[in-house]
């Protein structure tokens, strides 16, 4: 082989990989790059306590973008994408691709608000099952008949419900007649009357 030949063919190696580069560009992959390039600089930005760089030292400013430019690449290298032909491809775009590419990050950011609310739900939801353990005990408040207390039961027999007192026993209000009980009142009996000295 020749030498020119191989550096055709050197050449279309390289060549190529850009023409599919440039056509890998789609809408829908410049709003994904976009939307991880925002997240990357918040992070940066956050690490330097979002302060502007008028608050910041002039080493602290270089260090600053040198972390901002090396998350931006280290976003374009996730995506597969050059630096060279991501400038290229933005700075050539249609006015219709650029209304493609906000569709696109408006889509992108639905989807990921939708996520978000289903990640919380399931936390709720993980959280709720956490506190009705299957170890809980539950607790009864009140007996009535949709929630009766069995003090003895035989197996397969049907529930019992018995309302009042159980045969037998007398209460206050079942009283038989006599048991000196006619005359009281429920108020308390009159204090006797203060004795005076005599006249």
């Amino acid at each position: 082989m020749s030498r020119r030949m191989s550096v055709l063919l050197v050449a279309s190696w390289l060549a190529v990989p850009g023409l599919a580069l440039a056509q890998e560009l789609t809408p829908e992959k410049i709003a994904a790059i976009r939307r991880d390039e925002q997240a990357a600089q918040a992070k940066v930005d956050a690490a330097y306590g979002n302060r502007k760089p008028s608050e910041m030292s002039n080493e602290e400013r270089r260090q600053a973008a040198r972390d901002q430019q090396t998350a931006g690449m280290s976003v374009l290298e996730k995506h597969g994408v050059s630096d060279k032909e991501y400038a290229r491809h933005t700075a050539r775009m249609k006015p219709e691709e650029r209304e493609a590419v906000e569709q696109a990050e408006k889509k992108l950011e639905a989807e990921e608000k939708a996520a978000q609310a289903a990640r919380e739900a399931a936390a709720k939801k993980k959280t709720g099952e956490e506190a009705h353990a299957p170890e809980d005990i539950p607790i009864q408040h009140g007996i009535s008949e949709d929630s009766p207390v069995e003090l003895e039961s035989a197996e397969g027999a049907a529930s019992v419900v018995e309302e009042g007192l159980p045969p037998g026993e007398v209460g206050l209000e079942e009283a038989p007649v006599g048991d000196g009980l006619e005359g009281a009142t429920e108020e308390a009996p009159a204090a006797p009357a203060p004795r005076g000295r005599g006249k």
